[in-house]
């Protein structure tokens, strides 16, 4: 055997371990991720039980406390499909982090509102509060969310 066949030998050996522990890190990382679906699921399970636990009177305050879990709820879908789109090895879907930005500040803005229209307004306090900057902010982040997913929408799908 001369040396540069020793040499293949050797190469081909290489690759065919590091291709075995390329799919064992690959199986790791699915598991992983199997893991993560199954915990998101359960922690929506667990909110939504919780949710209607809460909700015994059909007060306002309850009822917007109820609304905010439910949209939590789907922000946990949104990731939960996330994770089973990457299982599938489909493209990274950047328009569920979209969805889950613009879901989690209309949450945000209905907390907001909830917390300042049943607390007492101080007699002393300006026109321009720290909720209403906030208010401002995430409604700036809708905006733009809204025209990310405008811009995405346009742009043709590679597949």
């Amino acid at each position: 055997m001369t040396p540069d066949q020793r040499s293949e030998e050797g190469e081909d050996k290489y690759k065919l371990r590091l291709k075995s522990i390329r799919v064992v890190i690959l199986r790791i990382d699915d598991l992983i991720h199997i893991m993560v679906a199954f915990f998101l699921l359960l922690a929506g399970l667990f909110v939504v039980a919780k949710s209607l636990f809460v909700l015994r009177s059909f007060e306002s305050p309850a009822i917007l406390y109820f609304i905010n879990d439910m949209l939590f709820v789907i922000i946990i879908l949104e990731l939960l499909w996330t994770v089973l789109a990457y299982l599938k090895r489909k493209q990274f879907p950047i328009v569920s982090f979209i969805f889950i930005g613009i879901i989690s500040s209309i949450r945000r803005i209905l907390m907001i509102e909830a917390q300042t229209s049943f607390s007492f307004m101080k007699s002393g306090e300006g026109l321009i509060s720290k909720e209403m900057i906030e208010l401002g902010i995430y409604s700036i982040m809708i905006l733009i969310l809204a025209l990310s997913y405008f811009l995405l929408a346009k742009v043709p799908h590679q597949e």
